[in-house]
């Protein structure tokens, strides 16, 4: 899907533009962020790392949650259901063998942390332990047979190759099941006299660069909110994806958001959040606004067309850092910027959920603003573009009829929003299915009130 000026289209496809006047997906997962992780990993694949809540962190990125290489991804999963997390890790994989084994172990992944892989082998008459480590902790262990040696699997931290010795064949009937035949003597494992310990060396980490991984993901990916966060102010990668963001939702209509961290140029733009303030937490970490706008982009991902977040409460925080006065608050707000606000009770919310679009004009009227209502604006497009994609392109006939059925899907779809208090007050009469310029086309014209929350309270008290 793009945008239209004029019907020139090639392509089939939907052509779909969002303005203002005057004043829910086919796909109903939500909450996926796109992270490019801001510290070095030194472990896991390159690319995108599908991580959740319930993941094994060790295993895919080398670190535990709590570990400050990992200190942003923990707060964009405060939020987000799922984290696509972008790794640059690159290099060589950790290996090595012993020759009095009959396997080479290596890496799972390029890195230096693979150089803190070690396999324990232990044997008890005729059995054989082998046991993974990474650092001190055991991460696997597998008990086989001295016969069998080819039994021994990869495990998520290593690769084990059987260096052409197979096990020999033990004693039971042959294949034509006639008769026994004996032991192999002499394999490897049969004659190991004492424990052995491999410890993998030669990891290297060789990073490719970030830039060009996250612009590829941008477009690629797919995904509801891009951010930033955990990379300095001054680093170019804001920027790439403040452009990026822009030539999806504009160029190919793709609805997604990006919140990044309050850099000092103006974004002014509804589709970019900007985060001006962090938090500390419980513990007395200090976390900058570059961090919790991690947060933030998860939640903004999460949040569907019907939720604001503005006073969503930011878990474990106690303050904001730094805290705001009113008079700074403000001005934060009126340049576009996401708040975290202290509480009397030491809870931390969300001050107003608003996007950087600061600039008003006929086209973006203020609502335009508004994060619930770009949410709401979006659903409804994305929605429209994979229903005429999965059910109308190439299917129905451009004739009264199917114009018809196309209008009444929307209308369905459009008073189930209503009914969710997603949008007010529309009417059958708020859609029109036209023909286009050319025998293959239609076009649609429709007009939406999108809702949002209450905010502001405004009381008269009188007192007699």
């Amino acid at each position: 899907m793009t945008v239209w000026k004029t019907q020139n289209k090639r392509r089939p496809g939907a052509y779909i533009n969002v303005i203002g006047k005057g004043n829910g997906r086919l796909n109903t997962e939500i909450g996926r962020t796109l992270l490019p992780i801001n510290t070095q990993l030194d472990w896991g694949a390159k690319g995108i790392i599908k991580v959740d809540s319930d993941s094994n962190f060790e295993a895919k990125l080398g670190h535990d949650i709590n570990d400050p290489e990992l200190q942003t991804l923990h707060e964009v999963l405060k939020g987000a259901n799922t984290v696509l997390l972008l790794n640059n890790n690159d290099g060589q994989a950790a290996t090595n063998a012993d020759p009095a084994l009959p396997w080479t172990f290596t890496a799972q992944y390029p890195g230096t942390k693979g150089n803190e892989l070690h396999v324990s082998v232990k044997k008890e008459d005729d059995k054989v332990t082998v046991a993974t480590l990474f650092g001190t902790k055991m991460v696997d262990e597998q008990i086989i047979s001295v016969t069998k040696p080819g039994n021994l699997f990869d495990n998520e931290y290593i690769k084990v190759k059987l260096n052409g010795e197979l096990a020999p064949q033990p004693s039971g009937q042959d294949d034509n099941g006639k008769g026994k035949q004996p032991n192999v003597p002499g394999s490897k494992l049969e004659q190991l006299q004492s424990d052995i310990t491999v410890n993998l060396t030669g990891g290297t980490t060789a990073p490719s660069p970030m830039a060009d991984l996250f612009g590829d993901a941008l477009e690629n990916e797919d995904y509801d909110v891009a951010t930033t966060a955990g990379f300095d102010l001054d680093d170019p990668i804001h920027q790439i994806l403040i452009n990026q963001i822009k030539h999806l939702r504009e160029d190919i209509g793709v609805k997604v958001r990006g919140v990044i961290p309050a850099i000092k140029d103006k974004v002014n733009y509804e589709g970019i959040s900007t985060v001006a303030n962090g938090v500390v937490l419980g513990d007395g970490t200090e976390l900058p606004a570059t961090v919790a706008a991690g947060f933030f982009a998860g939640m903004s991902s999460s949040a569907d067309a019907a939720k604001s977040l503005t006073y969503v409460e930011y878990p474990d925080a106690i303050s904001a850092y730094p805290k705001f006065s009113n008079d700074k608050t403000i001005e934060a707000l009126e340049k576009g910027q996401i708040v975290f606000t202290t509480k009397r009770n030491e809870t931390v919310l969300i001050e107003q959920d608003i996007n950087s679009l600061t600039k008003i004009t006929e086209e973006k009227p203020v609502f335009f603003s508004k994060n619930r209502v770009v949410r709401t604006m979006d659903t409804i497009v994305t929605n429209t573009e994979e229903t005429f994609n999965t059910m109308f392109i190439g299917k129905v006939t451009n004739n009264a009829t199917g114009r018809d059925l196309f209008k009444a899907n929307r209308v369905s779809y459009l008073q189930g929003l209503m009914d969710a208090n997603v949008i007010d007050n529309f009417k059958s009469d708020d859609i029109t299915v036209e023909p286009g310029n050319d025998r293959d086309s239609i076009v649609v014209n429709l007009a939406v009130t999108p809702l949002d929350s209450m905010e502001k309270l405004y009381m008269t008290m009188v007192v007699q």
